[in-house]
């Protein structure tokens, strides 16, 4: 139905009378929902806020923990105030408790041939015990179920209406494992990533309960406000999600509280080591975490000039800082809202690897921290959007021949590797975690080819409208979970062309 709207606007050859047609729908059918309307004319798209209703309240979560150094251990509770956005009644809810995969080797998200990378001084469990769940009327009965125990059904005491909210009241105790990943503990660092438990999103289809794979970034959340207490001995520096409210010295811990407002998420990483510099970027204050001096000037810059460009190309960071956190992590790069984390090993080698992957984790926070995405689903929609980002990064800071460069070093030698390895059955971008055999084939297919989907839909359809398609999706779609057809929606509205038989070609292989 939406397609065959499209095609009707096309139908309205002036374009001023086409603006009131798709203005006129909009309105209409989100009446109560603030939104970005996008004005065309013959020479540019003008992105500006409509003034209307106030946003449909978000859930929060309230979370005081405190965290023991000798035995690695967190005890915590968390209270969640959920309201019900489905369209219909519910009798429980779903959190993803992820410390429970690492429990077992069979289990841990890690590829075989990774485990010894992830665990350097050998296997050692971590997990998660909720100790009890209860409603403000009592306790509640639940069940832990899903693939590593993963996943913590509550059933309420009522049911729940559309629009109806209820507290609910977790205690729980995590063991962190030793392992150099999101979530584990280094020489350096304690990485706390997908830490606690989160409420799973529910759409039209149910609750959305996908394993932690091995592959990717197997996440999916909604919005949400924190506020967030930890209590760490006093030798740590933490850097978070969220925004320092205050610091207490409470024996021989630092009771660090932290809030924020509007994210997806929330991070923490923890070190004795760490050294801290910081720079601003408008309103933006911008901190690189390191160990080594030599690094720290020059992740500063690059996390700062991303910023920068990323603003003035897609739309304003919204929050009050940005942090890049050099950590025990073998994977390369993490985001998380408002912290990334970073191998210490590429700090290390302080090459210009170590600029491509902030730059990329960094544009992550305007393709999935802030425009969300089922990444399980259609990883493609946030990767290949943060890749061609950094493609970006590099043309508008060093020119047009960086970027060429670039681009044929990561993008189109990392594709043309595996699709001439004859591993490469397949070229179908689109499809969930569980259909790419190997991160290999995800990574040139969702990485590579998704960014050279892009600079062909770029080089189609010019420069102008290719940035005004991404100002527009990014405004019209933040804070919010987007798909890869909402995507396909403004790429044709804004470029006034029939793109489907390119979608389909690039994603899923269908040529016509």
């Amino acid at each position: 139905m939406k397609i065959s709207l499209i095609r009707f606007f096309r139908k309205i050859k002036n374009l001023k009378y086409k603006k009131r047609v798709v203005l006129f729908l909009m309105i209409a059918l989100i009446s109560l929902i603030s939104i970005s309307i996008y004005q065309i004319n013959k020479n540019s798209i003008i992105v500006f806020d409509e003034l209307m209703p106030e946003v449909e309240k978000l859930n929060t979560y309230d979370i005081d923990a405190v965290f023991y150094e000798e035995e690695k251990l967190i005890e915590g509770t968390e209270k969640i105030t959920y309201i019900n956005k489905s369209k219909s009644n519910i009798k429980s809810i779903c959190f993803h408790i992820y410390p429970n995969v690492f429990k077992s080797k069979e289990t841990v998200p890690f590829e075989e041939n990774e485990i010894d990378l992830a665990y350097m001084d050998g296997f050692e469990p971590g997990h998660i015990n909720i100790n009890s769940v209860k409603s403000s009327k009592g306790d509640l009965s639940f069940l832990i179920i899903g693939k590593g125990n993963s996943v913590l059904k509550v059933n309420l005491d009522k049911e729940l209406e559309p629009g109806e909210k209820t507290n609910i009241y977790l205690d729980f105790m995590i063991k962190i494992p030793p392992t150099n990943g999101r979530f584990g503990f280094g020489d350096n660092t304690i990485n706390l990533g997908n830490w606690y438990p989160i409420v799973a999103v529910i759409d039209e289809s149910g609750w959305n309960l996908d394993p932690y794979y091995s592959i990717g970034d197997p996440f999916f959340s909604d919005i949400a406000n924190y506020r967030v207490v930890m209590s760490i001995p006093m030798n740590y520096v933490v850097a978070s999600t969220g925004d320092l409210i205050k610091k207490e010295n409470i024996g021989d811990n630092y009771r660090w509280t932290f809030e924020a407002q509007k994210v997806r998420d929330f991070a923490l990483v923890a070190s004795e080591k760490y050294k801290v510099i910081e720079a601003d970027v408008g309103d933006t204050s911008v901190r690189s975490y390191y160990f080594e001096d030599e690094s720290a000037e020059k992740s500063l810059i690059a996390a700062r000039d991303a910023l920068e460009i990323f603003n003035k190309n897609f739309g304003k960071y919204p929050y009050k800082h940005f942090s890049v956190a050099a950590a025990d992590f073998f994977i390369g790069g993490m985001e998380y809202p408002k912290l990334v984390l970073i191998d210490e090993g590429i700090y290390k080698r302080n090459d210009e690897m170590l600029e491509y992957i902030i730059v990329h984790e960094t544009a992550h926070q305007w393709w999935y921290g802030i425009v969300g995405n089922n990444q399980i689903k259609e990883a493609w929609l946030d990767e290949a959007l943060t890749e061609y980002s950094t493609l970006l990064y590099y043309e508008k800071k060093y020119g047009q021949e960086a970027k060429n460069r670039i681009y044929k070093k990561m993008i189109l030698e990392g594709y043309n590797l595996y699709r001439d390895s004859n591993e490469l059955e397949s070229e179908v971008i689109l499809k969930s975690l569980d259909d790419f055999k190997n991160s290999r084939e995800y990574q040139s297919l969702v990485y590579c080819k998704g960014a050279m989907f892009l600079e062909y839909l770029r080089s189609e359809l010019g420069d102008e409208i290719f940035f005004d398609i991404l100002k527009v999706y990014f405004d019209k779609y933040k804070y919010k979970n987007a798909t890869t057809e909402n995507f396909f929606e403004i790429c044709e509205i804004i470029s006034d062309k029939d793109l489907k038989n390119i979608f389909e070609k690039w994603l899923r292989g269908i040529n016509k």
